[in-house]
């Protein structure tokens, strides 16, 4: 298809002169790609509610790994727990949210006191993955706890 520059117009492709203003159409003519904004979706934002605190931590657009954990010189977090209450129960390298297309996965990469999803311990190595609403305790007895959301994206 080949867009009109004087009237818009959307002409088959080969077309020689506009069908409707009768502009001469070039071959140089740019086409702009046609855009469906019905079929044009706009991925949800992940995000962590701390229960405890009631803090929202926005996860990035776009990664394939996020760490959970204390401030280290060997492997720093992506999110650093040192300052919410109950950070003692946290390993430097605790658990680690994947994103693997639109799928979001948590996993234990090592910690001490365990990482539970809905009340259930996640073997170390085993990949889980998140659906909006599930919960994410680091360590037992849910001293630090958040809520996997995803929200949608803000418009301007």
């Amino acid at each position: 298809m080949i867009v009109c520059p004087h009237c818009n117009h959307v002409n088959p492709a080969g077309t020689l002169e506009c069908q409707s203003c009768h502009t001469p159409l070039s071959a140089d003519t740019v086409t702009p790609p046609l855009v469906n904004s019905a079929t044009v979706l706009q991925a949800p934002v992940a995000q962590l509610l701390h229960q405890q605190s009631q803090t929202r931590i926005a996860l990035p657009r776009q990664f394939t790994h996020f760490r959970l954990g204390k401030a280290n010189p060997r492997c720093p977090p992506d999110l650093d727990l040192s300052g919410f209450a109950n950070a003692q129960i946290v390993s430097r390298v605790h658990a680690e949210i994947q994103q693997k297309g639109q799928t979001y996965y948590v996993e234990d990469i090592g910690s001490s006191n365990g990482t539970y999803i809905n009340h259930r311990l996640l073997p170390q190595g085993n990949c889980h993955p998140l659906q909006a609403g599930d919960r994410i305790a680091l360590g037992k007895g849910d001293l630090m706890t958040f809520i996997f959301q995803l929200t949608k994206p803000a418009t301007d």
